[in-house]
């Protein structure tokens, strides 16, 4: 370990981003009424641009103008939000005003302005959980597909599998990147290179009390793991057993990503289970002896805080079109990479200066994050506090 690290891992997390000011009304707990028809040009249902999708496309941006801004709610920070907009305006000559906060508490601001009758945000960029199983069951969001407007967005040879990757049956979202994560990582002073290949090998006697894990009676990247191992791996019945069988591993519990990331960097502990890739990232790269997991079953992809939805009800409609189809062209989608530090889920577009351990490699097995993998997170939540109360200090 190198002297630059240590003392750097002494420095405090940067405070969160503050939260743009807007006035809140009062909160009301009702359901979402129909929102008023839409005022955009839109393309035909199913993702087919009309013959004069090019006249649509002017006629919206000219709208789009006229409206001045558009507004994006969500929990994306400066090296991401700067080149969006930055970029969006000198393409359009629209201007972008991010409120920026956690992914619950932005989707708790839109729902009370919702129910104060207000209209305040456009697009809404967050994690699944909150966009799909917060904002969705109330009527907030707007279908994608009549809003492509773009041959070059609704081109299915720019996707994943030859089709345009919508998180959710009702096509309401779509996640901008691809990033690849197994939630693991390890001490490469105390894990050898090969010793760790499969995510059993994490049961084996040698790691017992040796493994820290983050909190995983939440949402964060520990209840991420715990679905995995649980809907994408092995199934409700071995995945069951699997967990029971790690629980008995002893892993230490955390609350604090960072700390987690920190103790297995210092080498208190060889294995973080239920990591962010983006902390072990920070750490990797001040030198610090520590790596991100693959194993031999593959692992997920998942795009954390960055899958775009619409609202049903936006202050600037067209504007919010623009930012839609733009995000998910090619220019977009480089922009978007470079500032989240991902790699985009549209084919093609370049991966210059992303982590390479975000990358799912040429042969490599991954599963795809959908709407069921979210719905199933918060059902784990109940089973990952009976098999983990009692190792939880």
């Amino acid at each position: 370990m190198n002297a630059t690290w240590r003392r750097l891992l002494l420095w405090p997390a940067m405070a969160s981003v503050m939260l743009a000011g807007l006035l809140l009304a009062a909160c009301s707990q009702g359901q979402v009424g129909p929102p008023p028809p839409a005022t955009t040009p839109a393309g035909k249902p199913g993702g087919q641009v009309t013959a004069d999708w090019k006249d649509r496309w002017d006629k919206t941006v000219a709208a789009a103008k006229q409206e001045g801004k558009i507004m994006v709610y969500s929990g994306l920070g400066p090296e991401a939000t700067a080149p969006i907009s930055a970029k969006f305006r000198e393409r359009f000559g629209i201007e972008v005003e991010h409120v920026i906060g956690r992914g619950n508490e932005s989707a708790q601001r839109l729902l009370r302005e919702y129910d104060a009758g207000l209209g305040l945000a456009d697009v809404f960029i967050a994690g699944g959980g909150t966009t799909l199983t917060t904002l969705k069951p109330r009527g907030v969001l707007a279908p994608l597909e009549p809003r492509m407007l773009l041959p070059e967005v609704t081109d299915p040879k720019a996707w994943p599998e030859g089709k345009i990757a919508f998180l959710d049956k009702d096509r309401l979202v779509i996640p901008l990147n691809a990033a690849y994560t197994s939630y693991t990582a390890f001490n490469t002073d105390m894990v050898k290179e090969g010793q760790i290949k499969s995510y059993r090998d994490l049961l084996k006697p040698e790691w017992k009390g040796k493994m820290d894990f983050f909190d995983p009676t939440t949402t964060g990247a520990a209840g991420g793991w715990v679905t995995f191992i649980m809907y994408n791996l092995y199934g409700p019945a071995e995945g069951e057993k699997y967990l029971r069988q790690f629980a008995a591993q002893d892993p230490t519990v955390l609350k604090e990503i960072r700390q987690q990331v920190e103790w297995v960097a210092r080498g208190k502990f060889a294995i973080g289970v239920g990591v962010r890739r983006e902390e072990v990232s920070v750490f990797s790269k001040m030198g610090a002896p520590i790596k991100f997991a693959r194993f031999s079953e593959g692992g997920q992809v998942n795009p954390g805080g960055g899958m775009i939805a619409l609202v049903t009800r936006p202050a600037h409609p067209n504007g919010a079109t623009v930012m839609l189809n733009w995000l998910l062209t090619a220019e977009g989608q480089a922009v978007f990479s470079q500032g989240f530090k991902a790699p985009a889920v549209r084919v093609g577009v370049p991966t210059t200066g992303i982590d390479p351990d975000a990358i799912a490699q040429p042969g490599e097995k991954i599963y795809w994050t959908d709407e069921e993998f979210f719905r199933l997170q918060g059902e784990y939540l109940t089973l990952s506090k009976e098999i983990f109360g009692p190792v939880m200090k």
